[in-house]
């Protein structure tokens, strides 16, 4: 794609510091990657050296700075414009994915499939189960009976949609995922484990992504649900009976255990950790790695294991790194004590 700087501003919400500038732009790069031709932003002041070298034609920026030789465009916020900019030179992979069902996948003759929906080798289709219009179903995906689809879902390579989950407009799915498996219960018989089936489903609403690998168990007999604009990264293991706010955002190898429900607009850094049947409040925070053990109200910034207040932990950390002198100093003191015939302390 070509596109001048002016025509670049108009379209991503950015305002040109200086003259009009009609250079063409045919790329997105980093700083130091950045070649002549280049839009590159800076979202942070540390990058500031390496934006007076960068070779870019153009760079977003939040504030005019003064010493960068390409042409800045400001804007507010470096970071949305940037994604703005970045999916102006996605790659076009419609030759690859033509609106048509390839002829070596399965589709159950009870299904029902708009026209202009896309369906890749090998993939699978159940009894009853309904495709939106605009779909896109790679290779190998196989969406079981009875499952709801709606407009313009893209199921990425070897994703397993099972029985009966309903899926929102615009959502997509990353390859290996698995929505709507059975949730972790089973009940003990002497040593023995029964298993206890899940009678609940799986909804995810509309513009909701899950990462590659990702799993999220269908209720145990209320439904688990992910809520409008939910966002899972990869290899996030989210329970049964499980719900999830609106715009939360879930990073790597985080586990959420069953029946917890997590607020509206929550960030959850990787590798957290969620014991069952607890909530956390709109707008919180939970950083990585935290082993979140109890309920937490909305606006609360927790990490740490056990998770408590961010600042608490932080003071703990600093003050940790302080004990090797302080053992110093108490073995000193008490040296002197001896010294003076104290023999107990």
């Amino acid at each position: 794609m070509n596109i001048t700087v002016n025509e670049l501003a108009d379209k991503i919400d950015a305002q040109i510091i200086g003259d009009s500038d009609e250079t063409p732009i045919n790329s997105v790069a980093t700083l130091c990657n950045a070649t002549k031709g280049s839009l590159s932003f800076l979202a942070s002041a540390k990058f500031i050296g390496e934006a007076k070298t960068s070779q870019a034609s153009a760079i977003l920026v939040p504030r005019e700075i003064a010493g960068i030789k390409p042409t800045q465009l400001f804007t507010s916020n470096p970071y949305l414009s940037w994604a703005k900019a970045v999916d102006l030179f996605r790659p076009d992979r419609s030759s690859h994915l033509s609106k048509q069902i390839d002829k070596s996948s399965y589709i159950h003759p009870t299904a029902s499939i708009e026209a202009d929906v896309h369906i890749g080798a090998n993939a699978v289709v159940g009894a009853n189960t309904a495709i939106g219009s605009g779909c896109i179903i790679h290779s190998g995906v196989v969406i079981e009976e009875n499952c709801q689809i709606g407009n313009d879902v893209e199921i990425h390579p070897n994703a397993v949609i099972h029985y009966q989950t309903t899926i929102g407009d615009r959502c997509v799915i990353w390859s290996n995922a698995v929505i709507g498996g059975y949730g972790f219960g089973n009940a003990k018989d002497g040593a023995k484990f029964v298993r206890i089936h899940q009678l609940g489903n799986v909804i995810l609403e509309n513009d909701v992504a899950i990462g590659c690998g990702a799993t999220v168990d269908r209720g145990a007999l209320d439904d688990t649900i992910l809520k409008r604009g939910v966002k899972i990264d990869n290899l996030v293991m989210i329970a049964h009976n499980v719900i999830i706010g609106e715009d939360t955002a879930i990073a790597a190898q985080t586990g959420v255990s069953g029946s917890t429900e997590i607020g509206d607009r929550v960030l959850i850094g990787g590798q957290a950790g969620f014991v069952g049947h607890i909530q956390i409040g709109n707008d919180s925070y939970v950083g990585a790695q935290a082993g979140v053990s109890k309920s937490f109200p909305g606006g609360t910034k927790i990490t740490g294991y056990p998770a408590r207040n961010l600042m608490d932990v932080r003071r703990s950390d600093t003050a940790i790194t302080h004990l090797p002198e302080l053992l110093k100093r108490v073995k000193k003191l008490e040296k002197k004590l001896e010294d003076m015939g104290c023999k107990e302390i």
